[in-house]
Parts: structure tokens; sequence; C-alpha cells
């Protein structure tokens, strides 16, 4: 693989999603892109610093988890992720790369059919 190619390809999926912390649930983000490896999301500063506390520096030895939901054409979607990386977009405006870890029930089958469908729609 170079280093310019993605190892999955992304669909355009610009919907507000449903996000969980630890500590937190019911928080909300905007997602922009999703593949079978993860999501692309971004937030206001106020959601950004639940996600990812001050001072916090990703690490692979303590990943940041969240729980998403979403809808996928009508399938309920949910699924624990890390985040990948995130930067500023913005003043107000933060983006994160979520990888996803593990499905729930028949997320994986959902989110496949759903990258099948689009793909072959466009």
């Amino acid at each position: 693989m170079r280093v310019y190619e993605r190892q999955y390809v992304r669909v355009v999926y610009r919907r507000d999603i449903r996000l969980k912390t630890d500590e937190y649930s019911n928080l909300l983000a905007r997602c922009e892109n999703i593949s079978a490896g993860g999501l692309g999301i971004y937030c206001d500063q106020i959601t950004a610093q639940v996600i990812m506390p001050p001072g916090y520096q990703l690490s692979p030895e303590k990943p940041l988890l969240l729980s998403v939901e979403l809808d996928l054409a009508g399938a309920e979607f949910r699924a624990t992720c890390s985040v990948q990386n995130s930067y500023r977009l913005s003043q107000d405006k933060f983006n994160f790369n979520l990888k996803f870890i593990s499905f729930e029930g028949n997320g994986q089958e959902n989110l496949e059919a759903f990258l099948k469908q689009q793909s072959t729609s466009q």
C-alpha cells in the first residue's frame, strides 16, 4: 500500500450522530464520512473537550473510547470506536477520526450492506 492510499473506501455520510463516553451520554456530533474501518466526525469545542479532556495525549496504551449510534438507511448501528487523531478546523469546530473496535448486534453486517448500497448507487 502506498502512503497516500486509504485502507478502506470512504462514503460521504453527513448526518448527526450520538456519542457516549464513559462519563457522558447523549453527546451530538456531525458525521462527515464512514468506511468499513471507521468514521470521520466534527463537533464544537465543548463536545471536543468532553471527548478529549485538555492535556490528554493520544496513546495506544490508553485509547479514548467512544460509543457511537447512528442510522444507516433505516438500520440502527451501534459500535465502539477509538479516537485515532483529532485536529482543529476553526475556532469552534474540531475533527476526530474514529476507528471501529467492536460492533453491537448485526452492526458490521448492516455497515457492509450500507457501504455496498452506496457504492453501487454512485
